[in-house]
């Protein structure tokens, strides 16, 4: 296999790779932002929000990508 065949099973192998991490750090955010569900603390509040944001980007960057 070469050319672009190469590239294409390249680039699948990188979606995957990237999917997965995304899948794990999102796992890993959700963890965090549940632990925080009875927050009471500004700062964890914000924490919280905080997580929010950044599940919420996530999910949607891994709902654009190609599976």
């Amino acid at each position: 296999m070469s050319g672009p065949d190469l590239r294409f099973n390249q680039d699948k192998g990188e979606i995957r790779c990237l999917r997965r991490e995304l899948e794990e750090e999102i796992n890993w955010l959700q963890r965090h932002f549940e632990a925080l569900s009875n927050a009471v603390d500004a700062n964890d509040i914000a924490l919280r929000r905080t997580y929010n944001n950044m599940l919420f980007s996530r999910r949607a960057l891994l709902g654009r990508m190609p599976r």
